[in-house]
């Protein structure tokens, strides 16, 4: 009778710890993408091109810890670099390594509606227009608090406010860096095809003036003090973005722009880029062309947090971003684009940048 209770007690263990770990299963959600890039890189103030085959691989974790309050992952190839999860197929074959990208929690309460608070390692909580990276880098997964909100403003109008808090650098023996800012914005259905939507940002970067460079020992056209390797102004940007998209059937137009101007700096303070989207179906088959043109001046943003593709990253350039990219299978696409710019406004060095991009999520 003993064995018989013992195993009795050992089964009715193993269906609790499987029932636990069925429903441990079902708040559990994974996800990823994996990229195959071609690229080829003219820079005309040197003497060779470059060419160059790179990955990028992303997988994400998010647990459902109750209705409210999730929490999420996300492991990503590449190195330490905060605007790039690619990882150049070079080495001899070394094995290549993987990075904690995001790490955050994000709460929703059920009572207060339209209300989301994440902190941690997260992205971007911020509006931007087609994914464009005038001020952000589209991959850089900032490290603080941010809270947005959403509300009906009547049946057509939707209200958004963001505000958040990113940890920039945090020093022992000086003043810490950090950034605060905030964005609204409204977003209008102005007909049953046709939508746009307006919004403006703060961002304050505090304590960037004297200090040193972020990351890599760079400045990234940022201008310097004369006498010594450090930010020679305060980085106070002021964003006003917009678009007005038209969609009819399987098309969709979105024309968009967006300006930047740093209020800490008195001269070369301005940003900006404008340009339009052609989308056709979904899926297999689906078709996408792009472009835009954007301007840069040397203090408009911070230059280690733009762009990085863009006239090789940094500040102090314009040029014209093309792109296209058509659905070879659902979830499956091929994609081009390529980088026309100059690399200084007044100096004008021409700068060329084309990628081939096989994309496919899981």
């Amino acid at each position: 009778m003993k064995r018989i209770a013992i195993l009795a007690i050992l089964i009715a263990g193993l269906v609790s710890s499987a029932a636990q770990a069925g429903e441990l299963f079902e708040k559990i959600k994974l996800g990823g993408d994996f990229r195959h890039r071609y690229e080829l890189i003219q820079d005309e103030s040197k003497d060779y091109d470059r060419h160059r085959m790179r990955i990028r691989m992303r997988l994400g974790l998010n647990v459902e810890m109750f209705e409210d309050l999730t929490i999420g992952a996300r492991l990503a190839t590449g190195s330490d670099d905060p605007l790039s999860t690619n990882q150049t197929l070079s080495g001899a074959f070394t094995t290549k390594g993987w990075h904690l990208d995001r790490a955050y929690f994000d709460w929703h309460p059920a009572k207060a509606k339209g209300l989301k608070v994440v902190g941690g390692k997260m992205g971007l909580p911020f509006m931007n227009v087609e994914k464009t990276e005038l001020i952000w880098d589209g991959d850089l997964s900032p490290e603080g608090m941010a809270a947005t909100f959403k509300a009906k403003a009547n049946e057509k109008a939707t209200f958004f406010m963001t505000a958040a808090y990113f940890s920039i650098m945090e020093n022992k023996s000086e003043s810490d860096l950090y950034m605060g800012g905030g964005q609204v914005g409204l977003k209008v259905e102005a007909s049953d095809e046709a939508w746009f939507s307006i919004g403006g940002g703060y961002y304050d970067f505090s304590e960037i003036k004297e200090s040193g460079p972020l990351y890599d020992g760079s400045f990234f056209g940022n201008t310097t003090c004369d006498t010594v390797d450090v930010f020679a102004n305060d980085y106070k940007l002021a964003e006003v973005l917009g678009e007005f998209g038209f969609k009819r059937d399987k098309i969709s137009i979105v024309v968009y722009g967006d300006y930047v101007n740093n209020t800490g700096a008195d001269s070369l303070n301005t940003g900006y880029l404008f340009g339009a989207t052609f989308k056709h179906g979904k899926d297999k088959g689906n078709v996408k062309l792009y472009g835009n043109y954007r301007e840069l001046e040397d203090d408009a943003v911070l230059g280690v947090f733009t762009d990085s593709d863009f006239r090789g990253g940094g500040t102090n350039g314009n040029g014209f971003e093309l792109g296209a990219s058509y659905g070879i299978a659902k979830k499956v696409d091929l994609a081009g684009t390529l980088f026309i710019n100059k690399k200084g406004i007044d100096e004008e060095v021409d700068y060329k940048r084309f990628q081939l991009d096989l994309k496919m999520k899981f």
